[in-house]
This record gives structure tokens, C-alpha cells and sequence, in this order.
């Protein structure tokens, strides 16, 4: 027993030396090398302009800069003013196509002016019912939309959506069916008379045309040409079943059943007939549907420029930084112009003068020039 508490005792005295002599030379020994416990640098590179939303160290580069040649002078430039011819350029750019823009807008309403003017019957009485049903109210921003079918209003529906919150989806991502009947936006006529003049007196107003021979090709097209598309939305079968009907020498049985494949000249004869067819909204004269020369637009944009017409818009009343109108590349267009000029030159002299009396007036309102194809003395 004597023996095993020396053997312990030796023990204790060999970890008490080892500890003391550890201690020593943790705390009083010299290195060759200072050791240095200030923080790292960081590893960041400098913040450039692209990187304004990056906020993390910046690291201190001064010591670092080219060193000067002699007898010149190594100017930069100033940190709030960088790279100035740069930032003049891209500033005039922007500022050179809103001044063009507004030109535009300038002269589309004098020429609506004059031939409001020439046509003075269509700035008397009320608005008409077909008008209040085609303004859509978005309260929030105070606007006032007039769609016209076969116009892009597809798509200013869907950048209205989102302007009111309706929709927080991509624009590309908003059904038609969403944009046509859950847009959320009450149309004109369901406001009292009061609240209607209200709005018309202090709301910016916009519609858009396009050029009216080009839209109701785009319509046939769309509501007739495509078979799959046609047999989808049946409402517009009671036309096509009369036109075959009317118009087809011998038509099958199936077609006055069906009205499928109504043909483009069919159509016309459908538009032209002197006694009088319903016209619906999607060939119905545009002025007949926004009463250009009863209601004073603000804005008057063109389905051929419509970006540019929208993009002007959108800045001018400060929503382009909430939506952007959607580009070409998204839109899927329903006719060319190789398809325009030989849809047109199936018809008729006779038929291709009784669609410029019909549509005259859009032409001459919204700025169209006279198709070439059409004679001189129509």
C-alpha cells in the first residue's frame, strides 16, 4: 500500500513540472514572426456600379492604384460623376424618344381632330351604350381603357390585372380567359351617371386602332380560319351557320350544321350586304366603339407601334417601374403581309369599295393611309 502511494505521488510531481514548464512558454516565449490577429481582409473586389445592391465589405483599395508616369497627369473620373459622356449619351437616348413619342401623340390627335371635324354628326348626343360597355375603370391608378377587340387588348388587360393587384402571375402567364373575364375591372356603364362624367372628366383615358382592313382579316382569321379555335368558342357559330347559308352556292349539310370553314370571301359578303348583318365587336367599327370624337383621349396608341406607344405611356404616368408591357415576341399575330395582300385580291372591285365605305371613317380618324389596292375613286 506504502509502495502504490509513492508510485502516485511521483506521478503528480511529473504533471505539476510538465504544466508549469507549458505555461512558461505559452506566455513568455518569442516567435520569429509577429503574429497578427487583427481581422482579414476581405475578399470582396470593389463594388461596381452593377453590384449597388451588394452590401458587404468593401475592401480598401487606395494603396493599390497605378502608380503616376512622370510629367502626366492620371485623371479619373470623379466618383459622383462617372464616366460623364457615358451617362449624357444614355441619358439623351431615353429622353430623345419620349420628345419623339410625344410628337407622335401630337400629331395622331390633330389628325383625329380634323376628321372629327369633317365628320361632325360623331361629336354629338350621349356616349353610346357600345362605348360605356368598352371602358374598363381601374380605380386605383385612375385610368380609362377602351378595348377593341383584335386590338392587343389581351395584353393591355393582363398589364391592367397587374397594375390593380388583380394578378401577381408573370404577364406571359395570365390566361386569355383570365384577361377577358377575371380582370377584376368594372366597365363603365356600371357606374352612375355622375361617377361616369367624374371619371371622364379626371381619369386618363387611352385606347388603341390598328389599321381597320388588317383587323378584320386578323378577325376571320382567328374566329373562322382555325377550325379547332372556331368549334372552341360556339357563340360565333350563328354567323358562320348564316353566311354559309346565305352566301354558298349548294353548301352541304354539314356545313349549314355546322358553319364550319366559312370562307374569307363569305365573311366579306357577310360585312357588305346591303341589307344590313349584325356586326359584332370584333369587326364592328373602332370609332363606333370608343367614341374618339365624343371623349378626349389622352393617350391614342396603334396596335403597329404598340410598344413603343405603351412603353411612352407607362413612363409618362410613372407605372413602368410596376409592369412593362409584353413583347413582341410573346404575341402571336394572326396575319402578314403577304397574307393581307392576297386575302384582298380574292375580292371584288365592288366588294373592296363597299368595305372602304364601311370602314372609311377608321381610316381617316385613326391615320391610315388608303390601301394602294384600292381605286382611286372610291
Amino acid at each position: 500500500m506504502a509502495r502504490f502511494r509513492e508510485r502516485w505521488c511521483f506521478v503528480g510531481v511529473v504533471m505539476l513540472i510538465f504544466i508549469c514548464i507549458t505555461t512558461y512558454l505559452a506566455t513568455n516565449a518569442e516567435f520569429d514572426t509577429d503574429i497578427d490577429l487583427s481581422p482579414p481582409r476581405s475578399v470582396h473586389g470593389p463594388v461596381y456600379p452593377w453590384d449597388k445592391h451588394y452590401r458587404g465589405p468593401k475592401a480598401d483599395y487606395e494603396a493599390e492604384s497605378p502608380p503616376k508616369e512622370k510629367g502626366v497627369e492620371v485623371k479619373g473620373a470623379k466618383e459622383d460623376e462617372p464616366n460623364h459622356l457615358q451617362n449624357a449619351e444614355d441619358k439623351k437616348e431615353p429622353q430623345d424618344i419620349m420628345n419623339q413619342q410625344a410628337a407622335i401623340q401630337r400629331k395622331r390627335h390633330q389628325i383625329l381632330e380634323d376628321a372629327c371635324k369633317k365628320y361632325p354628326e360623331l361629336s354629338k348626343g350621349a356616349i353610346n351604350g357600345d362605348t360605356q360597355r368598352h371602358i374598363l375603370v381601374n380605380e386605383k391608378q385612375k385610368l380609362l381603357y377602351c378595348f377593341i377587340p383584335k386590338v392587343g387588348c389581351s395584353n393591355w388587360k393582363r398589364v391592367l390585372m397587374t397594375l390593380i393587384g388583380k394578378s401577381n402571375k408573370p404577364l406571359a402567364e395570365i390566361t386569355s380567359e383570365e384577361a377577358h373575364y377575371k380582370h377584376g375591372m368594372r366597365r363603365l356603364q356600371a357606374y352612375k351617371p355622375a361617377e361616369q362624367q367624374q371619371m371622364l372628366s379626371t381619369y386618363k383615358k387611352f385606347m388603341y386602332a390598328r389599321n381597320p382592313f388588317v383587323r378584320i382579316l386578323s378577325a376571320y382569321k382567328n374566329k373562322y380560319g382555325d377550325v379547332v379555335m372556331y368549334r372552341k368558342e360556339t357563340y360565333f357559330h350563328q354567323f358562320a351557320k348564316k353566311m354559309i347559308k346565305k352566301y354558298r352556292e349548294n353548301p352541304s349539310q354539314r356545313a349549314l350544321e355546322t358553319g364550319e370553314n366559312a370562307t374569307w370571301t363569305e365573311f366579306v359578303k357577310y360585312l357588305t350586304d346591303p341589307v344590313k348583318n349584325y356586326f359584332d365587336d370584333h369587326w364592328e367599327e373602332m370609332y363606333k366603339l370608343c367614341s374618339p370624337c365624343k371623349i378626349k383621349y389622352d393617350y391614342l396608341g396603334q396596335l403597329e407601334t404598340i410598344i413603343t406607344d405603351a412603353q411612352y405611356m407607362l413612363q409618362k404616368l410613372n407605372l413602368s417601374h410596376i409592369v412593362q408591357f409584353p413583347s413582341q415576341k410573346t404575341s402571336h399575330p394572326t396575319n402578314s403581309t403577304n397574307s393581307y395582300e392576297n386575302s384582298f385580291s380574292e375580292l371584288t372591285i365592288g366588294q373592296l369599295k363597299s368595305l372602304w365605305k364601311i370602314y372609311e371613317k377608321d381610316f381617316e380618324l385613326f391615320g391610315y393611309p388608303k390601301p394602294d389596292f384600292l381605286p382611286s375613286t372610291s
